[in-house]
């Protein structure tokens, strides 16, 4: 599995938030299998749902991205908590 040498990675073990857990190893996994970095809606640098990272304020082709994928981070988060 390919690692970012100059980053410190999260364990699942280390993530108290098991949806965040599965998310962030399906979308490695997926991203080193092809899937387009800006797809995640977790963060793979920060090891976080995507809509806990920042983005910049002009407004460009990425950061429309960043929205569309903000907006599935959060309600992949949610969608963990959900209880019936």
């Amino acid at each position: 599995m390919r690692r970012r040498a100059h980053l410190r990675l999260v364990t699942s073990s280390e993530v108290v938030d098991t949806t965040l857990a599965a998310v962030l190893n399906a979308e490695d996994l997926a991203e080193e299998l092809g899937l387009d970095p800006e797809a995640r809606v977790t963060c793979g640098w920060h090891r976080c749902w995507l809509h806990q990272c920042v983005a910049s304020p002009p407004d460009t082709a990425a950061n429309r991205q960043f929205v569309r994928a903000y907006r599935t981070s959060i309600a992949a988060m949610n969608a963990g908590r959900c209880t019936r």
